[in-house]
């Protein structure tokens, strides 16, 4: 009966872990960082703060924690081993098509909504995003584009730099307004117009290497 209790024990833990992560989303994402606590949190998921504190250190840890789940759950359908392998165009198009379709769906700016207005008064939460979410976009791009430009199928002396066009070609006007408030409804035709737009523009800079 113990080994079955420490068997079970893990699982118990990780479902304790899911549920906490689960209520912070929705109380982080309607109340803001600053104005809830920990009790909030504790309310929604049921459980006790012991069990909080044992798993995440406090209110800090526990934020942190669902910005990288939340990051991980975006990026997670781009693998740069499978990105590698794959010519400039298509994965390139791939990039794209993620990170327009997380500006465009409301649902997944609300936490970027809520760090812009967190900033000021708690920049930790800034820097624990933007590592998690934008940078680590940023790297994804940074290191296809320096891979591809060493194997010669693209003209680029600044992959950083390259990335950064690159992105902000995707995102355009649309980042912004959606940051704002404003409800952009792109047809499937127009997006795939504005995919084509932002592949043409970022070739004709960083056209691929002719041998």
């Amino acid at each position: 009966m113990q080994a079955l209790k420490r068997k079970n024990a893990p699982n118990r833990r990780e479902k304790r872990r899911k549920a906490i992560l689960e209520a912070a989303r929705q109380v982080f994402l309607r109340q803001g960082y600053g104005a809830t606590s920990l009790n909030d949190i504790v309310g929604v998921s049921g459980g006790s703060l012991a069990t909080l504190y044992d798993l995440f250190g406090g209110k800090a840890g526990l934020f942190q924690a669902m910005v990288e789940e939340e990051c991980e759950n975006f990026f997670g359908h781009l693998d740069f081993e499978t990105l590698e392998g794959k010519e400039p165009p298509e994965a390139l198009r791939e990039i794209a098509t993620l990170f327009l379709e997380g500006v465009l769906q409301q649902p997944k700016m609300s936490l970027l909504r809520v760090i812009v207005a967190e900033v000021p008064q708690f920049p930790e939460v800034g820097t624990i995003f933007y590592r998690a979410g934008p940078g680590f976009g940023h790297e994804i791009v940074t290191d296809y584009l320096r891979t591809q430009s060493a194997l010669g199928k693209l003209r680029i002396d600044d992959p950083m730099r390259a990335a950064r066009t690159f992105i902000a070609l995707v995102l355009g006007p649309f980042h912004m307004k959606v940051l704002c408030g404003e409800e952009i409804d792109l047809t499937p035709e127009e997006i795939e117009q504005h995919l084509d737009f932002t592949l043409s523009a970022f070739f004709r800079l960083y056209e691929p290497a002719v041998g």
